[in-house]
């Protein structure tokens, strides 16, 4: 996790990019409102107040400039979130160059979203008890009316097999992510042959 650069692009230059405002954004969430984070890549999660102002989000209306302002920030790409649900959250994601305007699952971002929780969270209450595996679901691709779902379990930090901090595994970083999902296929295409050689 990270804060976005301060000399890159501004949370209020992505919101116009995207059709939001700050307004739309829930500066009262125990997240920051413009945060990097990655299990992979980095994604710039921004908590959105409701399911309604997420659905209101636009694609980039720029590419080019969309996927400079991402590079500004070391983003690749913009993972917004209705941060007024905690076990089912709706996202949608803007990838910074991927040749489509929005992604309708993205496993990498909901691991990094889900982890970010869990751990501010778990700082924020100082309770160990907040720390026990929890499993979340996201639901990604309503908006492109191919939905998805990303089921991410987070195990606790003390006990996660990945953790390299013995003196305050709390605060190590590291935390074992399992994922299942279920996705649409754009479209299957059986090949022959002579297509694989």
């Amino acid at each position: 996790e990270s804060a976005c650069d301060k000399n890159g692009s501004t949370l209020s230059h992505f919101l116009e990019e995207i059709g939001l405002n700050e307004d739309d954004i829930d500066d009262n969430d125990a997240m920051p409102t413009f945060l990097n984070s990655s299990v992979a890549r980095p994604k710039t999660l921004i908590p959105v107040k409701s399911a309604d102002r997420l659905h209101a989000a636009t694609a980039p209306t720029n590419a080019t400039k969309f996927q400079q302002m991402c590079e500004s920030i070391d983003s690749t790409g913009l993972y917004l979130y209705d941060s007024s649900s905690t076990m089912n959250i709706e996202c949608r994601q803007f990838p910074k160059s991927s040749g489509y305007a929005e992604d309708p699952a993205t496993g990498i971002a909901a691991g990094a979203l889900v982890a970010s929780l869990h751990r501010c969270k778990m700082n924020s209450s100082g309770d160990p008890d907040d720390s026990v595996s929890t499993m979340t679901t996201i639901l990604q691709g309503k908006a492109m009316r191919r939905p998805s779902q990303i089921k991410v379990k987070i195990d606790d930090y003390t006990t996660s097999s990945t953790s390299t901090s013995t003196s305050n595994p709390s605060h190590s970083g590291n935390v074992k992510i399992s994922y299942a999902g279920l996705v649409q296929f754009d479209h299957v295409k059986y090949l022959d042959e002579t297509e694989l050689s």
